[in-house]
């Protein structure tokens, strides 16, 4: 499928306000891969369909978890929201006939990020965080880290998603710490 078509598809299947939401991740991924010189395609599919699963209820994402056989952690049942990365991906290969590899591994991974993520998943990650609609403070700031360094700009969201997390009371994905430990460990210092 190309992109209008995907477009088209997604618009039936997520409410107006997400599809806008997704419309916005994408065409901001797409000026990151211009950015840093990377084929667009593979980041705009990938950021237009993140959030394919996002709307489905707890009690549908668990069991949709649990058919696809996905690994399902304490985290994710107190807070099945958390899984809707991991289950749109396999939604994309069993409903939407989308195999690309960096796509899948980005829809996957853009909740909770992952150590050693491809390019296509940082930049998901990156644009559903900062996409110009969001207008608090940390998504702003993300957004001039965006074209500065993708490295630091994951950091900081991983960062910001973590503090977050601990002032709301809620608990902590291992995927995000280990996420921002890699970045961390992999980092020359400089911060």
């Amino acid at each position: 499928m190309n992109l209008e078509t995907l477009s088209r598809k997604l618009s039936q299947t997520l409410s107006p306000p997400r599809f806008q939401h997704s419309l916005r991740v994408m065409n901001f991924a797409r000026e990151l891969a211009r950015h840093y010189q990377i084929p667009e395609e593979p980041v705009a599919i990938a950021a237009l369909m993140h959030d394919v699963a996002r709307e489905k209820d707890g009690p549908e994402m668990l069991a949709l978890a649990s058919s696809y056989q996905l690994p399902v952690l304490p985290v994710d049942q107190k807070a099945p929201v958390l899984l809707h990365g991991l289950v749109g991906a396999e939604l994309l290969k069993r409903e939407w006939a989308i195999m690309a590899e960096p796509v899948i591994e980005a829809v996957a991974y853009h909740v909770t990020g992952a150590p050693k993520l491809g390019i296509v998943g940082e930049l998901t990650i990156i644009a559903d965080f900062a996409e110009p609609a969001r207008q608090f403070y940390a998504a702003q700031v993300a957004r001039e880290l965006a074209f500065r360094s993708r490295t630091a700009a994951l950091k900081y969201i991983y960062t910001q998603k973590i503090r977050y997390i601990l002032d709301a009371g809620f608990l902590l994905h291992p995927l995000t710490v280990e996420a921002r430990n890699q970045l961390l460990l992999n980092d020359s210092g400089a911060e």
